[in-house]
């Protein structure tokens, strides 16, 4: 998927996503007024399941997966699915419990508690598909071939941020538990997840280590844009020069 067409589908989504949690609470309540259904106990019942219980949620999973798709298309198209994938993969589980609280209150967003909430990994989910909207595939240079030290400190940091994902993520060990049908998962995850903590924090208990790589690699991916971080792919005349001299 080329840039443009993946700004079309994110913006598709994000548009869809925006429409159910802000709008359709008021197409509810304008369905009411017209119907006059609020005269009769019950009457309205009908229609706030069907617009709340499944139109609702229907188009929320629909824009995150759009989301998802169109990032996962985009990778294969830059040819970094292999690795980026599952990054972002786990980057989008991740942030799935907090895109569907803000879906049902959409005025919780501006709590200072659910600010203080939000799980890093969208940040960082934020940042990479800010940096896949770039026309990459355009020129001799390949997206993330910047130099050695660049590109291994953006996996790095986004190998941290996966795990820091999963590491802070409460739902965690009940959601895989029950997806798999795994009781003992649950309580292993449980286990396991303060210790990761503590390893990612680096004993601290503080989230600065965390938001200082979130940082680092933000810093990776606008350095990586630049023309002299970039290994340049020999054009196609001098591949062909080279063939003909052999």
């Amino acid at each position: 998927m080329f840039a443009g067409r993946y700004l079309w589908w994110m913006l598709m989504g994000i548009g869809i996503f925006m429409f159910a949690t802000l709008s359709l609470d008021y197409i509810t309540w304008l369905t009411i007024q017209l119907s006059g259904c609020g005269d009769m106990a019950g009457a309205c019942e009908p229609a706030l399941r069907l617009i709340s219980g499944v139109l609702k949620p229907a188009c929320i999973w629909t824009a995150i997966g759009i989301l998802f798709m169109a990032t996962l298309l985009r990778l294969h198209t830059l040819s970094l699915i292999w690795f980026w994938g599952p990054i972002v993969a786990i980057w989008f589980v991740v942030s799935t419990p907090i895109l569907l609280f803000v879906a049902a209150d959409a005025a919780a967003l501006t709590q200072p508690a659910t600010l203080a909430a939000l799980p890093v990994a969208i940040l960082f989910l934020a940042a990479f598909a800010a940096y896949l909207l770039f026309a990459l595939e355009d020129g001799d240079i390949l997206p993330l071939a910047a130099s050695v030290p660049l590109l291994l400190t953006l996996r790095l940091t986004a190998l941290y941020g996966a795990l820091a994902g999963l590491a802070f993520m409460p739902e965690l060990s009940r959601i895989a538990g029950t997806l798999l049908d795994m009781p003992a998962l649950s309580v292993v995850i449980a286990l396991a997840q303060p210790y990761l903590q503590t390893v990612l924090t680096f004993g601290t208990g503080s989230m600065a280590p965390t938001y200082a790589v979130l940082a680092t690699f933000i810093a990776a991916l606008a350095a990586s844009l630049l023309p002299h971080a970039a290994v340049p792919q020999p054009s196609r005349s001098t591949i062909m020069l080279r063939r003909s001299r052999r």
